[in-house]
């Protein structure tokens, strides 16, 4: 279940000072989100995002821990978003807060995977 996945990320970050973020791939079947500690370290967490409808982001971003990192948008905001970009039903709608910009980003997709390597 996606809440479980998005638990185990947000426990894994609140472990984490900062965590830098890339959008390692992208394309109609699947987003790859990668997270490592520094640019010549190994990836330390992958974020897969399934069958993506739309993605609302910047490419390389970071987060320092100040909030939930990762979140399914629910209710009023899912309504206004679904209306505004006609949202395919079976898709969620994933929130991620990040450092560098004072928005919050979107990625819409069917499924979500992760994969934490340590």
């Amino acid at each position: 279940m996606e809440f479980d996945k998005i638990d185990r990320i947000n426990e894994y970050l609140e472990n984490c000072l900062w965590m830098d973020f890339e959008l390692c791939n992208m394309n109609g079947g699947q987003i790859d989100l990668y997270g490592f500690l520094d640019e010549a370290g190994e990836d330390k967490i992958k974020i897969i995002f399934k069958q993506p409808y739309m993605v609302i982001c910047v490419f390389s971003f970071t987060y320092e821990g100040n909030g939930t990192f990762i979140s399914l948008v629910t209710g009023e905001e899912a309504y206004e978003i679904n209306k505004k970009y006609g949202v395919i039903q079976g898709n969620q709608i994933f929130r991620l807060t990040n450092t560098n910009i004072n928005s919050d980003m979107y990625i819409i997709a069917r499924e979500l995977e992760v994969d934490i390597i340590d």
